[in-house]
């Protein structure tokens, strides 16, 4: 078996230092050569993010998963080529708007779609509702944030643009929205190792921040480049180093097993709320209050808030059901017998050390029966070990129907059976019960057997001294021994024949 292949990481530093250290220089150049270093650093940026999604995409396991990466390499390079195609205009002294580049920078955006679609993601436990309301919950946010900045501001200024320009400025905010909501919602339903994912997500919102940042200053003619263009830079430095991340082994499929989302995460939809929020109460607050149709916007997104949470709500309490019923169910299995269903040996000493205590504290009697079927071998040599399990099964019937419901009816082991008798019961009594019960012949197996039993009583009276469950067992145990030694099918009332 190969070894996987160790993830470059030192070219990821590489490349975060001198895109920095270029960023950094912008700021020092002046106007012309900032403009060109800043061009330069973003086509390197994606160029070596597509690269880098392209390593990651050949040493991916599972088809979806090569593809998702395959898809963001390849969009990646194309928005590299087409800040190329900008950076020879711009050098050139030429700025048109639009231009060929754009349809690079828009392929960027329909290639990312489709890699954040393609990406595998398991859906856990989150229901098929909850995640549309989370879908519902971060367009709608998101939406109504870029509305209130790149998209209003395109919508808002003069009319009097060309159709090509005003749809070009319009498709760019957009596919932001498109892009950041599929990436939330993408990161919320993938278990796992989400490092890569989470660059990528990363990646995506700064794209879209600078995407909204240039798309407002174009709108207000307020463009020029330079350091207005870091958040580009910084986007496809994320996704690059998303890129050299090691790939897991196993992609994150519906059966990659447990959802092991961590609380961050979780609350990772209520973010994009969060800002959409503030940015409307920041705008209420500046003498820009919500107009009707932004009032909409916000009154779907709190109404898909409340009602993800009543769905959280109605989810946590189905588990603590499934948990309750899980935990009694383990409960059942660890003190009752799988055959008969009685109570097994566990749980009768538990009973009986009870009784014990009661005993020493009020006085209270106890009573052990010890019961052995006699000639049990018998039955299983002769018609066969299902027939021996149903004899089993219609003796501890029997002997439950002969006892009162308070009385702990157990089977011990094999054809052995024990009960502890407490609050005044009557010894005498519940041992001739028991009797007639096992006198009745048993059918098993289609035929009518007569099967006896060996029984022995032991009776803890108030007068009597304090004793432990290991001594009373021992003597209910001898007492059904000297009932087997009788005879069988007798009844010794510890040590005295009945």
């Amino acid at each position: 078996m190969s070894r996987p292949t160790p993830a470059p990481w030192h070219l990821g530093v590489l490349l975060v230092a001198v895109c920095t250290a270029a960023t950094l220089a912008t700021a020092v150049l002046p106007g012309p050569a900032a403009v060109l270093v800043s061009d330069l650093t973003q086509t390197s940026a994606a160029l070596a993010a597509a690269a880098a999604g392209a390593w990651h995409a050949r040493r991916s396991a599972g088809l979806r998963m090569r593809a998702a990466w395959a898809l963001l390499s390849a969009a990646c390079a194309c928005w590299g080529g087409g800040q190329a195609y900008w950076t020879v205009l711009t050098a050139r002294g030429e700025q048109p708007f639009p231009s060929p580049a754009d349809a690079g920078f828009l392929g960027f955006a329909a290639l990312a779609v489709l890699a954040l679609v393609v990406h595998p993601a398991g859906g856990g436990r989150t229901g098929r509702w909850q995640r549309c309301l989370d879908a519902v919950m971060t367009a709608g946010a998101v939406g109504l944030v870029s509305w209130q900045t790149a998209l209003g501001a395109v919508l808002r200024e003069d009319t009097g643009r060309d159709v090509a320009v005003l749809l070009l400025l319009t498709a760019y905010p957009v596919a932001d929205v498109v892009l950041v909501v599929l990436a939330v919602l993408l990161v919320t339903r993938t278990p796992g190792d989400r490092r890569p994912l989470n660059l990528v997500a990363a990646g995506v919102t700064a794209l879209s921040v600078a995407d909204s940042a240039f798309t407002y200053l174009a709108a207000t003619s307020a463009y020029d480049g330079g350091t207005a263009d870091a958040g580009w830079t910084l986007a496809f430095v994320l996704l690059a180093v998303a890129g050299l991340c090691r790939p897991s082994l196993a992609g994150p499929g519906p059966a990659a097993g447990p959802r092991t989302l961590g609380t961050a995460i979780s609350l990772l939809p209520y973010v994009p709320v969060a800002v959409a929020l503030v940015s409307a109460l920041a705008g209420t607050l500046a003498g820009s209050p919500l107009s009707g149709g932004e009032v909409v916007v916000a009154t779907v997104v709190i109404s898909a808030l409340l009602a993800r949470q009543y769905a959280t709500v109605r989810e946590n309490v189905r588990l603590a059901g499934d948990l309750a019923a899980r935990e009694a169910q383990l409960r059942h299995l660890a003190f009752s017998d799988p055959l008969t269903g009685l109570a097994n040996r566990a749980l009768f000493l538990d009973r009986l050390e009870h009784a014990l205590a009661l005993h020493a504290r009020d006085l209270r009697p106890v009573t052990v029966v010890f019961l052995d079927l006699d000639d049990f071998k018998a039955v299983n040599d002769t018609l066969g070990h299902a027939a021996g399990d149903e004899l089993l099964l219609r003796v501890s019937e029997r002997l439950t129907g002969a006892l009162r419901a308070s009385d702990t009816v157990a089977r011990l082991g094999g054809d052995e059976f024990a009960a502890v008798l407490e609050d005044g019961s009557d010894p005498a009594g519940a041992a001739a019960r028991i009797a007639d019960a096992m006198a009745e012949p048993f059918t098993v197996a289609g035929r009518t057997r007569a099967v006896g039993a060996s029984t022995g009583v032991v009776v803890l009276g108030p007068a009597d001294a304090v004793t432990g469950a290991d001594e009373l067992m021992a003597r209910a145990d001898a007492a059904m021994y000297a009932a087997k030694r009788a005879g069988k099918g007798r009844v010794v009332h510890d040590g005295v024949p009945a």
